[in-house]
């Protein structure tokens, strides 16, 4: 998307009505139903296509169809079952891992449940559509909360392209119109981008299939949660795993911790549940996580200790991505991925080790 003209700071870019399904949007999901928001869009997209290629259908949703990437696996790493298979066996990032396996037999699953009850339905046509939601969907929220929080595919609104350090638009919603607006002045003949979101370089490689140049919001888990940190430290000095007195330290260390940094969430009966960080991590530019630093200087005692074992974690994780690079390489040779995923994954993995290397 660019600017036709001079456009001001607080102006309006594009305007849709999203009250009306008809004409201006391709499909919303229905809160009322059963199944959850990403069946319900997969699948009247996938059913609008099919329809388009039959040579019938809305002219706007023809238009809004044959607007859409042709080649699924240009979207992202977890929508080609080609990469998943490659990495389910050799990517050294375990949690990353089991989240696009754990995503990929979604897919299967739902694929089989919708082809019970639409048996025209076919696997591309069904991984298609899955990329499409996944990667062009907008959340509608209420920010009063007097509407539900609803998902949908808007037509033109989806070809803004992302920026993580220079984002010049943002969107907002009430449920009826769709508006994106300018965040600063933009020259005529400027690119508009919109933000996709605080993520990381996995995120975008997974779920968009680019990586964000620069990323200030790129960052490498060292550990999945205080317990894995702690038990890894111990092993770094040496201990053994059966002493008396580190175990008791750890879980005196892990209380301390997760009373300080877990967190209250609604859960889906509206109830508070506690909540643990989804990891600890190293940020852009080498900034480490203040709860990583916390838990390992309470653990050692000393802050300077604390840095010069982050710094041999770091060295540690590079040392594993060296020694297993070829084997992912092979791997995808191996299951014919596409040489636009291979290079995807290298740069990412290029990147990763750049980051890591800030702090050693």
């Amino acid at each position: 998307m660019f600017a036709s003209r001079f456009v001001a700071r607080g102006d309006d870019v594009a305007t849709r009505d999203v009250a009306r399904v008809h004409g201006c949007i391709i499909d919303i999901d229905d809160v009322a139903s059963e199944g959850t928001w990403s069946r319900q869009l997969i699948r009247t997209l996938a059913r609008d296509a099919r329809e388009v290629r039959r040579g019938r259908g809305h002219k706007k949703t023809k238009a809004y169809v044959e607007s859409l990437p042709r080649e699924r696996r240009a979207c992202g790493l977890a929508y080609d079952e080609r990469a998943v298979r490659a990495l389910m066996h050799t990517w050294d990032d375990v949690k990353a891992r089991d989240d696009v396996v754990m995503f990929e037999r979604q897919t299967q699953r739902a694929f089989a449940e919708e082809r019970a009850n639409d048996h025209e339905l076919t696997e591309e046509e069904w991984r298609w559509a899955t990329a499409m939601v996944h990667s062009r969907t907008f959340r509608l929220e209420d920010e009063y909360g007097r509407r539900p929080t609803r998902r949908a595919l808007i037509p033109d609104m989806d070809m803004f392209n992302h920026s993580s350090s220079e984002a010049n638009c943002e969107w907002k919603s009430n449920g009826e119109t769709f508006v994106v607006s300018a965040t600063r002045d933009v020259k005529s003949g400027e690119e508009l981008f919109l933000s996709y979101g605080n993520q990381c370089d996995g995120h975008f490689m997974l779920f968009y299939g680019f990586l964000p140049e620069p990323n200030p919001n790129n960052r490498v888990r060292l550990f999945d949660n205080g317990a894995h940190a702690l038990d890894w430290y111990q092993a770094l000095c040496g201990v053994a795993r059966d002493d008396g007195a580190w175990e008791n330290e750890k879980k005196r260390v892990n209380r301390a911790f997760e009373n300080k940094f877990c967190v209250y969430r609604p859960d889906g009966s509206g109830l508070l549940r506690r909540v643990g960080l989804e990891g600890l991590f190293l940020g852009d530019k080498g900034v480490v996580d203040e709860s990583l630093i916390w838990i390992l200087t309470e653990i050692a005692g000393v802050e300077d200790v604390a840095i010069a074992a982050i710094r041999a974690r770091a060295l540690e994780v590079i040392d594993t991505m060296e020694r297993t690079n070829a084997l992912i390489e092979r791997a995808f040779v191996e299951n014919n991925v596409s040489s636009q995923n291979i290079a995807l994954m290298r740069e990412f993995r290029r990147r990763k080790a750049n980051l890591l290397r800030q702090v050693v």
